[in-house]
């Protein structure tokens, strides 16, 4: 329910705020005093279309907020907790500020929300009809949605929604994995290939520069094995060879050391530099021993490194690194066999929510076309009581065919969505005897706003509405007894929903439980809109100017006396 709404520079309004209750509220006055403009101010705090043109002229910004009493409306509170958004159980603010360059802030109670979210929750908040939003009746998802919640099928309509999202999730998905799936095979004979190529490489770590090494000492070999014959000469293997020598220079150093004391430190490093000699010796003997020389040999390790500098060419990486590549592609080809599965597993999903989606869909079409009658009846009744003598409803559901439609039924395809097989479009005739026609072709404006509180009518019969439903001048073009029938309907009507009315029509302005007259002024050179309550003594003078306009006579006084005592009775 909506408790108050609070204006500061909005357009024609400098700052207003206006209380709401229960039941029906008029807002009155003559056109062009601003009553569209307190319509404008809820529609854009419920997610419609805001202009920097609706700032007042030498302001920077403008102001809306609305206080709602959420209290027991369940769908509101659900949206709050699935959003994260912080609020009471019992009240919710909304709020909107727009700046002149059309920046703008809007908060859902204390978080700052987007535009589309704020479309959402209004959607819960509130339905606004009026002259100009006749599109709301003639969307066909709406008409649609009247008969489900006629027929009691919004359940079923909710798990047709959930259903078909969780259907479009695994197309989505199987569609991307099947326009992959040719990607991937080229890419599994890839791997495939490479880690073929590689198995039979056998590559090792640091293999190719032990080969490089070994390549360099085949090739010098010979050089390697005459300098290595020339050192053991000199140094161990001949006759007069540094080693051979040493015994005569250590004897020599000892009989000089025997006379000589200073010269026993000289001595001692000839005997180090002998025993290191030997050492030397040993380690020129066992590097020559290692010394092999052959043709095969060489030509085997020059053959493998010509493979692997392939390789290496070819995978633009060295052998290390591909040798963990060889590792990683195996992995990585294992996952794509798997992926293989995750596809038939993706498969068998689609299929079996797709299934799921056509048995929902039948049983949902089933039952609208069992409840179709009596809704076409119901609202026939509405319209006869508001002043439309054989006038009449039918409601025409098809479904559509498509080549590509998911539901095959014989030798045809019918598409599905969110909503099951069924297209809802409302036929209209004003005239007993004449063949209906496209509500949206044939209706007038004033028929339009009585079908659409007619349906309004017959849904709260058997359903309480927790939105506010606003009705901008739906009197327009209906007079005399339809009037007072409209008025009598909207009176009912609000007992179960909270209404708010723009209205001319002195019958309707009779049966609201609250009235706000809508006043222009001037002030200081600059025209002021401002909404004052009228209090109930007061209201009689101000319908009897509904009628009368400035010149109030003591009979319309009278008469409109007369319409609010048989409201209350």
């Amino acid at each position: 329910m909506l408790k108050s709404l609070y204006l500061k520079d909005f357009a024609l309004f400098e700052e207003q705020e206006i209380r709401f209750g229960q039941g029906l509220t008029s807002l009155i006055g003559e056109s062009g005093s601003g009553k569209s403009l307190i319509l404008d101010a809820i529609s854009s705090l419920m997610g419609g279309r805001c202009s920097s043109s609706n700032i007042r002229q030498g302001k920077d910004r403008y102001i809306l907020q609305a206080g709602f009493d959420i209290s027991t409306n369940i769908p509101v509170k659900e949206w709050l907790i699935e959003k994260g958004i912080q609020n009471n159980q019992k009240d919710l603010s909304i709020s909107k500020e727009l700046q002149r360059d059309g920046k703008s802030r809007i908060f859902v109670g204390e978080s700052l929300v987007s535009l589309s979210l704020l479309r959402e929750i209004g959607s819960l908040l509130c339905d606004i009809h009026n002259q100009n939003e006749q599109l709301f009746l003639l969307d066909k998802s709406n008409q649609l949605e009247f008969l489900d919640r006629f027929a009691g099928l919004n359940p079923l309509r909710e798990e047709m929604r959930s259903a078909f999202n969780l259907f479009k999730s695994w197309k989505k998905k199987l569609t991307e994995l099947e326009i992959r799936d040719s990607a991937r095979k080229n890419h599994i004979e890839s791997l495939e290939f490479q880690i073929r190529e590689l198995d039979l490489a056998k590559l090792k770590p640091g293999e190719m520069e032990e080969l490089e090494k070994e390549e360099k000492l085949l090739t010098h070999g010979e050089k390697l094995f005459e300098n290595f014959k020339t050192i053991s000469n000199h140094l161990f293997e001949s006759e007069d060879s540094i080693l051979a020598q040493f015994p005569g220079i250590l004897a020599s150093a000892e009989k000089i050391t025997g006379i000589h004391d200073g010269f026993s430190s000289i001595s001692q490093e000839f005997k180090e530099i002998y025993d290191r000699l030997k050492e030397i010796k040993t380690s020129v003997r066992n590097e020559e021993e290692e010394i092999f020389f052959s043709p095969e040999r060489l030509d085997g390790v020059q053959s493998r490194l010509r493979e692997l500098h392939r390789l290496k060419k070819k995978y633009d990486r060295d052998i290390d690194a591909l040798i963990i590549d060889h590792e990683s592609w195996k992995k990585e080809l294992q996952t794509m066999h798997d992926s293989e599965e995750s596809l038939d597993r993706i498969r068998k999903e689609y299929n079996s929510a797709l299934n799921n989606i056509k048995i929902l869909a039948m049983d949902l079409s089933k039952k609208r076309r069992s409840g179709l009658a009596h809704f076409e009846a119901e609202i026939q009744k509405e319209l006869e009581f508001l002043g439309m003598k054989g006038a009449r409803i039918q409601i025409v559901l098809r479904w559509e065919e498509d080549p590509d439609g998911e539901l095959r039924e014989g030798e045809k395809n019918y598409i599905l969505t969110s909503f099951g097989l069924d297209q809802a479009e409302f036929y209209f005739t004003a005239n007993a005897g004449e063949k209906p026609r496209p509500l949206r072709k044939v209706a007038s404006g004033g028929e339009m706003s009585r079908i659409m509180l007619g349906i309004r009518s017959v849904l709260g019969q058997t359903h309480t509405s927790q939105k506010l439903l606003i009705f901008d001048e739906i009197d327009a073009g209906v007079g005399g007894e339809g009037a007072f029938s409209m008025a009598q309907r909207l009176g009912k009507l609000s007992e179960i929903s909270q209404i708010l009315v723009i209205t001319h029509s002195q019958p309707i302005a009779a049966v609201s439980t609250a009235h706000w007259k809508v006043e222009k002024f001037q002030k200081d050179g600059r025209t002021i809109s401002k909404a004052t309550s009228i209090a109930s003594k007061n209201k009689p003078i101000e319908l009897a100017r509904m009628v009368a306009g400035k010149e109030v006579t003591e009979a319309a006084v009278a008469h409109a006396r007369f319409l609010l005592e048989k409201k209350a009775s």
